[in-house]
């Protein structure tokens, strides 16, 4: 089979596209593009219309087959999606050369092409995400160092992979940051540090050198090779701490411990636009997919929500519908107050009633009671 990244396959036009690319885009972007153009390149050939003449006479049919192809490969539909949209890009530069109609590049608009399964985050439950970070702070293993950092901030694994040898930057106030270099989204950013990270990062490079014969002092983790064989060894080290962790019916994943810090954040009140800054994400939609909780968070934020509500509803029955217990001469002693202040009646009435109220508080004084004396008192908040 022929490797659909490779330059034989793609016409001296897409080469060009690509060539130009390289100014924006990082390497691993455009082996991409070229693997969609070469899909692209596969199909036209089958419609014989590979040649630039022939690109001419591209129709909409055409690139509507092409979706339907390509839709029938058994590819991930992000990739398909990607694919698709790489192609676009191409089409897109031909059509301001003035060698294709613009208006093909309906067919290939994003709100037109089918719709990207939007999975919902999967952060470990609470318990599972505790005994892991348990068992990565009591292992001696390097590697549970690099697997707790991976946790604490947030990191993809190829940016902890790629992370230098002095990430760390401190500013004017002494704060310390971990700086994120540019990475799947082509954008650098700074990680606030608590000083347990900053420890661990302190501590993973002191154990250098922990792969002996792949040693690398350019990276933090120490260890040489690309980015894929990097990830498969670590990966053997990392199914040492979760081989017996289930979570929600789905393996402990790298990116797990990313999905978890993120809602642990986002739960602890921190702001979707931080979470976005955090994670490093380029749109807002991206980070509101966790805002989007999973069902289990879903349940124990209803359960907190319920109990507060009936505590509420407890504390307001109390406040609606109270018993009081008072002596009668304490009453007799209100009532006297009351109607000194407020009664509006006549001077020498309001005398009389008072000397009678004294005698009869004084009397009820004197008077012992098998029980306390209760008033239900009722509340209308709607009065």
């Amino acid at each position: 089979m022929i490797p659909l990244n490779n330059r034989k396959l793609l016409t001296p036009r897409m080469l060009r596209f690509l060539e130009r690319q390289k100014i924006t885009c990082k390497e691993s972007t455009l082996v991409t593009r070229k693997i969609g153009l070469g899909h692209f390149c596969l199909f036209l050939k089958t419609q014989n219309k590979l040649l630039p003449k022939k690109l001419s006479h591209l129709l909409q049919d055409d690139l509507t087959l092409f979706v339907c192809h390509l839709n029938s490969m058994a590819l991930a539909p992000y990739t398909k999606v990607n694919y698709l949209l790489n192609v676009r890009s191409y089409l897109a530069w031909e059509a301001e050369q003035n060698k294709i109609n613009p208006d093909l590049l309906k067919v290939l608009d994003r709100n037109k092409l089918p719709r990207v399964p939007e999975y919902l985050p999967r952060p470990l439950c609470a318990e599972n995400d505790r005994v892991l970070k348990d068992r990565f702070k009591k292992s001696n293993s390097p590697y549970a160092l690099m697997f707790l950092l991976l946790r604490d901030t947030g990191l993809r694994i190829s940016e902890l992979i790629n992370l230098p040898w002095n990430p760390i930057v401190t500013n004017d106030k002494n704060e310390s940051f971990l700086k994120v270099p540019l990475g799947k989204m082509n954008n650098e950013r700074m990680v606030p540090l608590h000083p347990a990270t900053y420890e661990v990062i302190q501590e993973i490079k002191a154990a250098y050198p922990v792969c002996l014969g792949r040693c690398d002092k350019n990276r933090l983790i120490g260890i040489k090779g690309s980015g894929s064989a990097v990830r498969s060894h670590l990966y053997l080290h990392f199914k040492k701490f979760v081989s017996d962790i289930t979570d929600q019916n789905k393996n402990v994943t790298f990116h797990r411990l990313r999905h978890s810090y993120a809602t642990s954040l986002l739960g602890a009140g921190v702001s979707i636009v931080s979470i976005m800054k955090l994670l490093g994400h380029r749109r807002i939609e991206m980070s509101l997919r966790y805002a989007k909780i999973t069902p289990s968070h879903l349940r124990d934020e209803f359960l907190k929500a319920i109990a507060v509500i009936e505590n509420q509803t407890g504390i307001q029955k109390e406040m609606n519908h109270t018993i009081a217990e008072h002596q009668p001469a304490e009453i007799i002693g209100h009532l006297k107050a009351y109607t000194n202040q407020s009664a509006q009646i006549p001077l020498t009435q309001k005398k009389n009633i008072m000397r009678k109220l004294t005698r009869l508080k004084t009397d009820f004084e004197k008077i012992s009671y098998r029980h306390p004396f209760k008033i239900n008192t009722l509340k209308n908040h709607h009065s």
